[in-house]
C-alpha cells in the first residue's frame, strides 16, 4: 500500500476547489495526502473505514473540511488517536460562522484543532509543524516555507519605500541597537567581512592618506574584524569528530550538523543496521570520488545507495514490478540491497553501469540524515578496502581519523553479516550476495527467483 502523511477528508464536493488551489502548499512542505469525500451523517459508516485505511496507509494527521453545522471533524476525531485539524467553510447564510462555532466546541475528549474559515493553508502548515516533531527533513522545509513568508513581506515592504518613500521610514540600523542587541560574531560571518574589497567610512584612495575618515556606525574596521577572527575560540563542538547519538531519538542538532557536512560535499561516517559506512552525497560527483579514494575502492565499482523509503525509490525508478513492490513492503527498512536499472543519465557517479543498488536502512540515525539531506546517500562500509568493516566509531576512527569529517556513533552494530543483494533488472531474479536475509526468506515474497 503507499503510503501518505495526511489524510484530507471533505464533507462535500463543493469543498474540494478550496483544497486543491492549496496543495501547491503541501508540494513546498514535501508532504503527501489522500483525499475522500464523505458525509458525517449521510455516510458514517465509509468515514469510520476510510479513516482506519488511512491510519494504515501511514497518515499522521487528519485533516477535515466542512461547512454547515460541520460534525465532520468531530467523527473523524472520535475514530482515531491521531490529531485531527478542522477546516471550517463558507456555506449558507452564516458564511461559516456555525461551521467555525461547531468545530471549535467539541464535546470533552474529542480534541479538534480548529482553524479559520476556509484556513486550509494554515491546517497544512500546522500539520507539518506536527509532523516535523519527528521529521528532521520536514522541520527543515517547514523553517524554509517561514523564512520565505518573512522574505515575502519584507519584499512588500521594500516596494512600498520605493514607490512612496515620503511616507515610509526605514528601520533603525545596528548603530542604534544596544550592544547586546548586536548578534555573536561568527567564524563564518567574520570571514565574509574581511573579504569585503571596501567598508562604508573608509578612507578613498586618492588624496586620503593623511586624513582617516571615522567609520560609519555599524562597522568594524577590518583591522580590528581580523584581530577578533584571530581570536575567536572554535566552539567545541566543531572541532570533535565523533559525536554520540541515541540511537532510538538522535539529536536533531547533530543529525542537522551530518546533513550541512554531506551537503557541502564532506563524508560522514555512520552505523547501519548492518555495518558502520562512509556516506556522501550521491549526486555530488566530486564528494564520491572523495569517497573512492577514502575507501582505496577500485574506481567504476558501484556504490550502492540509501534512500529513506519507497517513495524516493518511486521517483527514482519508473517501473516497479508488482511482486518486488510486495517484497519491499514486507522486507524494507532492512539488510536487502536491490539492484533495479538505473534511468539514464542519473547518478552516474556511484554507477556507470545501467543498474543501481539501492536500500532502505533500518537504522533510524541513517534515516534521520537521509530525510535531513534530502537526497540518496552514496554509502559503502567504513573499512579500508580489503579490511574487515567497522562495527564501532571507534574502529571508524581508527581506520579513518581525520580523514572523515564526522563520525556519528551509534553503538556497536551486528556486523555478523552483510546485507543481501538481489537483482531485479530480469527473470528470474536472482541473488548476487546473500548475507542476511536468506534465499528461502526471499523465495517466500518472490517464486521467480535464483541463486
Amino acid at each position: 500500500m503507499k503510503k501518505y502523511d495526511i489524510g484530507i477528508i471533505l464533507g462535500s464536493k463543493s469543498d474540494w476547489p478550496l483544497v486543491e488551489k492549496a496543495l501547491p502548499v503541501l508540494d513546498e512542505l514535501g508532504l503527501s495526502c489522500v483525499v475522500r469525500i464523505a458525509s458525517a451523517h449521510r455516510t458514517p459508516a465509509a468515514v469510520e473505514e476510510w479513516v482506519r485505511d488511512a491510519v494504515a496507509a501511514g497518515v499522521q494527521v487528519f485533516i477535515a473540511v466542512a461547512g454547515m453545522a460541520a460534525a465532520l471533524p468531530g467523527v473523524v476525531a472520535a475514530r482515531t488517536m491521531l490529531p485531527v485539524i478542522g477546516v471550517p467553510v463558507e456555506s449558507g447564510a452564516l458564511r461559516g460562522q456555525d461551521a467555525l462555532y461547531s468545530i471549535a466546541q467539541m464535546p470533552p475528549g474529542v480534541p479538534v484543532a480548529a482553524m479559520g474559515v476556509g484556513g486550509i493553508k494554515n491546517a497544512f502548515v500546522l500539520a507539518a509543524r506536527i509532523i516535523a516533531l519527528k521529521d528532521p527533513a520536514i522541520r527543515k522545509r517547514v523553517e524554509i516555507y517561514s523564512s520565505r513568508q518573512a522574505e515575502s513581506v519584507e519584499k512588500d515592504q521594500q516596494e512600498l519605500e520605493e514607490r512612496y518613500p515620503h511616507l515610509c521610514f526605514r528601520t533603525q540600523t545596528s548603530a542604534s541597537k544596544k550592544p547586546d542587541d548586536v548578534p555573536a560574531l561568527t567564524e563564518k560571518t567574520a570571514a565574509a567581512m574581511i573579504k569585503k574589497p571596501s567598508l562604508p567610512g573608509a578612507a578613498s584612495a586618492k588624496g586620503s592618506a593623511s586624513k582617516t575618515t571615522e567609520p560609519e556606525a555599524g562597522f568594524i574596521s577590518t583591522d580590528a574584524m581580523e584581530k577578533a577572527l584571530a581570536s575567536m575560540e572554535i566552539p567545541q563542538a566543531r572541532r570533535r569528530k565523533v559525536f554520540t547519538l541515541n540511537p532510538q531519538t538522535p539529536q536533531y542538532d547533530i543529525i542537522e550538523m551530518a546533513a550541512d557536512a554531506i551537503l557541502d560535499g564532506g563524508v560522514v561516517a555512520l552505523p547501519t543496521d548492518t555495518v558502520y559506512g562512509l556516506a556522501c552525497d550521491s549526486t555530488n560527483p566530486k564528494a564520491v570520488n572523495r569517497l573512492y579514494s577514502l575507501k582505496g575502492r577500485e574506481a567504476g565499482k558501484p556504490i550502492p545507495i540509501l534512500i529513506d523509503g519507497i517513495r524516493t525509490l518511486n521517483n527514482m525508478v519508473r517501473k516497479i514490478p508488482d511482486d518486488v513492490m510486495e517484497m519491499l513492503e514486507e522486507m524494507w527498512p532492512g539488510a536487502l540491497t536491490v539492484v533495479f536499472p538505473k534511468p539514464e543519465g542519473m547518478l552516474s557517479a556511484v554507477s556507470p553501469d545501467a543498474s543501481i543498488g539501492v536500500r532502505v536502512p533500518d537504522c533510524t540515525i541513517t534515516l534521520s540524515v537521509i530525510s535531513m539531506v534530502a537526497r540518496p546517500l552514496a554509502v559503502t562500509s567504513a573499512n579500508p578496502s580489503g579490511m574487515t568493516p567497522a562495527t564501532d566509531a571507534a574502529t571508524v576512527e581508527k581506520y579513518f581519523g581525520s580523514q572523515v569529517d564526522m563520525i556519528l556513533d551509534g553503538g556497536n552494530t551486528p556486523g555478523d553479516r552483510v546485507s543481501t543483494v538481489i537483482s531485479v533488472l530480469a527473470k528470474p531474479y536472482k541473488i548476487l550476495r546473500e548475507g542476511l536475509i536468506s534465499f528461502e526468506t526471499l523465495r517466500y515474497h518472490i517464486k521467480d527467483l535464483e541463486k
